[in-house]
């Protein structure tokens, strides 16, 4: 089959879908993943066939920030919303509808695997009758979000510019690859998949190669991994945590993502190393994996953590981070410190817990052997001719987001 993989071009969006492009390229299936300008050389490293699409997330927020008279991160709710809203429903679609479009007309695709993030590749499949499966990068959606609602009416538009009549609200796509465990997901959120066929996937971790990485370890030490992901970094917070974790019996591995590792340069020391990047995946699945991970609670590091039965605790700073927090705090696997409430002490004292042999690091257990009974991407590929068509006629419709 000739399949093309569509995702926005940010890690947290794009690397969720790479475990299954590369197990259905191990498959035999000719596979090729479009994604933006500034993720497409890193997909490019698996030697999976790459199609760079659209601009940089970045650029494209910034201009909506900037039209929206912000100059900086939106302070309120609100704001975020209509922000996010016309990020996802307009401003990236109009960028990969088209484009896809042609490239389809172009090189028919058998089947399209659009990221949830990325409706315009829906779109796409939908203009040049390529039957669509959705792919998620994490929790349903609630099915009256105030983003998932501010994203529809923009999206219908954009569509209409691709010549497609759809109904505001219904899916664009027959199936859903669903990487979320259940225990993570709101009962509520069950309804998002009416009328689409559930596919369950298990979240796969995955990096790119991290040249001249080396982890350093004092002997006998347990250590943790600290990340605010490359979204939503903020270097007073990681100054913070590590202020709370350095101790003589405990390493420190700093991630900061998005934060210029020149700013906390003065805290990599014996005991804290800090990196730009780190091979997340590859130490989370080692045989020396960290026994705490702080982060922000991204869709992919709480996935990938969830699955490793790694206890959390949750630093969130915007998006979906709150939810994702709540809903493993929940399940008990974790720990939560928001806004002010994540001082050094707080820090410290939460970690020193989580480190213990208790109810969290039991649970944690539990939630892996959840995500570790989904099927794999290699058992989700070799199915992959039952699930690439629809089983009946389907009228072209939006997605749900």
């Amino acid at each position: 089959m000739r399949i093309l993989v569509a995702a926005l071009g940010s890690p947290g969006h794009a690397f969720p879908l790479v475990p299954l492009s590369v197990a259905l390229h191990d498959a035999g299936h000719d596979v090729t993943v479009a994604t933006g300008p500034d993720v497409e050389p890193t997909i490019a490293t698996t030697g999976l066939a790459t199609l760079a699409v659209g601009r940089p997330m970045f650029e494209v927020f910034r201009e909506v920030m900037v039209a929206h008279g912000l100059t900086g991160r939106p302070t309120s709710t609100q704001g975020t919303r209509e922000v996010a809203g016309e990020v996802f429903g307009a401003a990236m679609p109009r960028l990969f509808a088209p484009a896809l479009r042609d490239h389809l007309g172009e090189h028919p695709a058998d089947l399209v695997i659009a990221e949830t993030g990325a409706p315009g590749a829906a779109l796409a499949a939908a203009a040049t009758g390529t039957p669509c499966v959705l792919h998620s990068f994490g929790r349903r959606p609630m099915p009256m979000a105030p983003f998932a609602v501010r994203v529809r009416e923009p999206l219908a538009r954009v569509a209409a510019e691709v010549g497609i009549d759809v109904r505001v609200g219904d899916p664009l796509g027959h199936a859903y690859l669903d990487v979320c465990p259940p225990s993570l997901q709101e009962p509520e959120t069950a309804d998002v998949l009416a009328g689409l066929t559930e596919l369950p996937l298990r979240p796969t971790g995955w990096n790119p190669p991290t040249p001249g990485f080396t982890a350093r370890r004092r002997p006998g030490t347990r250590w943790v991994l600290l990340t605010l992901g490359t979204a939503f970094g903020d270097a007073g917070v990681l100054r913070a945590a590590v202020e709370g974790l350095a101790a003589p019996d405990l390493d420190v591995l700093v991630a900061t993502g998005s934060v210029d590792a020149g700013e906390l340069a003065d805290l990599d020391r014996d005991g804290v190393q800090v990196e730009p990047f780190v091979p997340q995946a590859d130490l989370l699945r080692s045989d020396d994996p960290p026994a705490v991970v702080v982060h922000h609670g991204g869709s992919g590091t709480t996935l990938s953590c969830s699955g490793a039965g790694m206890p959390q605790l949750f630093l969130p700073q915007g998006a979906d981070q709150f939810f994702n927090a709540a809903a493993v705090v929940r399940t008990g696997a974790g720990r939560q410190l928001v806004g002010p409430d994540a001082t050094p002490p707080a820090v410290g004292k939460a970690v020193r817990e989580l480190l213990d042999d208790g109810p969290e690091r039991a649970a944690a257990r539990a939630l892996a052997a959840e995500v570790a009974a989904i099927p794999s991407p290699a058992d989700v590929a070799a199915r992959v001719t039952e699930w690439a068509r629809p089983t009946r006629p389907t009228r072209p419709t939006q997605p749900e987001m």
